[in-house]
């Protein structure tokens, strides 16, 4: 057990010289770097709480800028960074004191940095709208990461090396060989420069070379063009023999190495990362915080974030140091970070018709609206999901950016969500429940067969909130579980969200939801379960459509059923802000009833080899050799077993496409039965895309010449946040076509 006697330790600060410095603290720290105690520095003195356990023991005692006592403790590494004065001394219980005798030019003079942000989410809507939402309910931890000028001199002397040759590739520098020119010209380097070297072919890179004055290339675009003493820096980079020189030189170029270090990931375990503080988000997705720097220096400072979901926190957002560091940040500037695995703060400001009190209203699958059946059964937005379950969106992520998807399916998890009333909980009813089951035939919900099965969507949730004390306590963050739960006859059952959070009194003084219901999930279904890939172990096709309702119980189990005495089922109209009623094609036993059109099966790909009369590579070599007459057959087989894929093809020669031989942009249905190229298509024979060549076709004023195909297949399915990549299929081959000899080509 450790002991609770404490030693004061007395610390005498003298100036050796006739200086000043700035108001300092005395921090004590074990070697490892854990925090002891600190005391602020009075007419030169301070006297620091020491746990007498650590008689004996080496401590670091660093002289460094006070702090607020609501701020947190800087660390030792991070007082080092700065600046702050570091002095190791054993600390003996019978002799507790400490003299330092330095200078006042030792300590830099500190600033506070205002370090101020924004969560944010960025996504594409299915309709192809962009939005941003901020994120809230996060917490940002706020770093500072070692300047290039540390790193560089710890570098062994191969990196050193290594850097150098990558620098100079980024900055299109090209060394001469031995023996070198005479450099033409008495000056530094001005201006842009430009272009490659011309004249012999340029070496290696070795410590010997000097760089041509055309070739001494402009910085990378990024850095818009090279001052004086950089372009001095680079001439000296690239014609240096020492490491040491280099060293020097490269750390002169500090800021140019850090715009291209997201590509020089070597580097990234030589940088120290020493996090400062700790700063919660408001319902904005705002931040702030305060950082102290040395006043001739910017902060390089790093930022990582944890959100709370599902009762727990959450890491959504932590980037490598090369690529998420913010170099040289400017104090007070907003900084904004995107955070794609994080979950926005969505409150919906929407109308409901007169009257209503108490409602539910299915929302969206994710960020896909439902559409419903509206009176006259119109046809649903792009982007909506429609009343048949299919979806017809927008995908532009930049990897495939397949454009407009149309008669597409879920798959993979789904989370719906739902809004309801504020009054609801006080109403008397108190729970929800969400159930699927599989339809057999009809085009529409509550028509044709159905399997008469109901089975409820029992994912465990729970709702985040926040307690507030006094006292100057931080905030705590708890969870209150929903669900599932069983009441009378019914399972899977989900409590809607209380008025107000728990609050246990003592010294909370406030308690509140984290998020308003549009940013929770009220129900999440993975259909792989229901409806798993066709595979070598499930011969069986379960995709298709399937029911969702939406019943409502009271605290007895008792469901509830939707009426003007009871609550009403609302659903969105289009203009985004406005609400209707239910319609009856839309309730049944008295539920909400919406289809989803589920399909989880992967896609097929077949790329086989060219062939000329039905022989693929004609000799050892692997050409296949052709003569007048011949025929090149290309083939590809791209398939789903519903059809629920797009594809596209390409031949390239050399590095030059094709347009005759590769499909249109951006992609041809699996169902289709040809696929459009710039001249004729390829038909669909046999469940292949086929087409027959001409060899002048390919190989153009080559004669002989080397191609790659490839192909590439897509399914449709989405679960409502983004298309699942995941199920995609890539082909590549590579082929040559050859003249064969005596062809009667000279």
């Amino acid at each position: 057990m450790k002991s609770e006697k404490t030693v004061r330790l007395q610390i005498k600060l003298m100036f050796t010289d006739q200086g000043q410095a700035q108001d300092l603290q005395a921090y004590a720290y074990t070697s490892q770097g854990g925090f002891v105690g600190s005391a602020a520095l009075d007419k030169g003195a301070a006297s620091v709480e020491i746990p007498a356990e650590f008689d004996g023991r080496m401590l670091d005692v660093i002289l460094g800028p006070r702090v607020d006592r609501d701020q947190p403790v800087p660390t030792a590494a991070g007082l080092k960074r700065m600046g702050a004065y570091a002095q190791p001394v054993r600390f003996l219980v019978e002799k507790p004191r400490l003299e330092i005798k330095v200078p006042s030019v030792v300590f830099p003079k500190w600033c506070l940095c205002w370090v101020r942000g924004r969560l944010v989410k960025r996504f594409t809507l299915p309709d192809g709208t962009h939005k941003e939402l901020p994120v809230c309910n996060a917490r940002v931890h706020v770093c500072e990461v070692d300047r290039l000028s540390i790193v560089i001199p710890r570098l062994p002397d191969r990196d050193i090396l290594r850097l150098r040759d990558d620098l100079l590739d980024k900055l299109r520098v090209v060394p001469w060989p031995i023996p070198p020119r005479p450099w033409p010209g008495p000056g530094p380097l001005r201006g842009p420069l430009t272009g490659p070297a011309t004249g012999p072919s340029p070496g290696p890179l070795v410590a010997t070379m000097q760089p041509h004055a055309a070739s001494l290339a402009s910085a990378a675009p990024q850095t818009g063009g090279l001052s004086e003493a950089a372009s001095q820096s680079v001439v000296a980079l690239a014609t240096s023999r020492s490491v040491a020189q280099l060293r020097a030189r490269l750390i002169d170029l500090s800021s140019i190495i850090a715009i291209h270090l997201c590509d020089l990931q070597y580097l990234w375990s030589w940088f120290r990362v020493d996090c400062l503080t700790t700063a919660n988000v408001d319902s904005e997705g705002r931040f702030t915080a305060l950082v102290i720097n040395d006043c001739k220096d910017r902060p390089d400072l790093y930022f990582w974030v944890e959100q709370f979901q599902d009762g727990a926190w959450v890491t959504v957002y932590r980037p490598s140091i090369g690529c998420g560091t913010h170099w040289n940040h400017a104090c007070g500037s907003e900084i904004v970070l995107n955070l794609p695995g994080a979950v926005a703060c969505e409150e919906p400001s929407y109308e409901v018709p007169p009257g209503v009190t108490l409602f539910v209203l299915p929302w969206a699958v994710a960020h896909v609206p439902i559409w419903g059946i509206p009176p006259g059964s119109p046809p649903a937005p792009f982007g909506w999901l429609r009343s048949d379950g299919h979806l017809d969106y927008l995908d532009d992520v930049p990897t495939t950016a397949l454009g407009a998807l149309y008669n597409a399916p879920f798959g993979g998890t789904l989370n719906f969500i739902h809004d309801d009333s504020y009054f609801i909980p006080s109403s008397g009813i108190k729970y929800y429940r969400y159930a699927y089951r599989r339809v057999t035939s009809g085009s529409s919900p509550n028509t044709g067969a159905s399997d008469p099965t109901w089975t409820p969507i029992a994912t465990p949730l729970a709702r985040g909130y926040r307690l507030e004390y006094s006292g100057g306590r931080l905030p705590t963050y708890e969870s209150y579980p929903v669900g599932p739960a069983t009441h009378g006859p019914h399972s899977g059952l989900f409590e809607f969200k209380p008025q107000q959070p728990p609050n246990p009194g003592g010294t909370v003084v406030a308690s509140e939801w984290l998020s308003g219901n549009a940013s929770e999930v009220a129900a999440s279904w993975n259909t792989l379960l229901a409806a798993p890939p066709l595979s070598a172990d499930n011969t069986t096709d379960d995709a298709g459509a399937f029911e969702i309702k939406i019943e409502v119980f009271d605290p007895a189990g008792n469901q509830v059923m939707p009426g003007a005495s009871t609550l009403r089922f609302l659903a969105r109209n289009a203009d985004g802000t406005t609400t209707r009623f239910a319609t009856p094609a839309e309730e049944a036993g008295g539920a909400y009833v919406f289809r989803v059109q589920v399909d989880n099966n992967g896609v097929e790909a077949e790329l086989p080899q060219p062939s000329i009369g039905g022989v693929a590579a004609s000799d050892d070599c692997g050409f296949l050799r052709y003569q007048a007459g011949d025929s090149v057959h290309v083939q590809y087989r791209a398939a789903h077993p519903n059809n629920h894929a797009v594809f596209g093809f390409a031949i390239k020669r050399g590095s030059n496409g094709l347009a005759l031989a590769t499909t249109l942009a951006p992609y041809v249905e699996v169902a289709a039965a040809s696929a459009s190229t710039a001249s004729a298509p390829y038909n669909k024979s046999a469940g292949f895309y086929q087409r027959d060549f001409a060899p002048a076709d390919l190989v153009g004023t080559c004669v002989n010449a080397a191609f790659a195909a490839s192909l590439g297949v897509h399914a449709k399915a989405t679960n409502g946040d983004q298309r699942l990549g995941g199920m995609d299929t890539w082909k590549w081959i590579a082929f040559a076509l050859a003249e064969q000899e005596g062809n009667g080509t000279p």
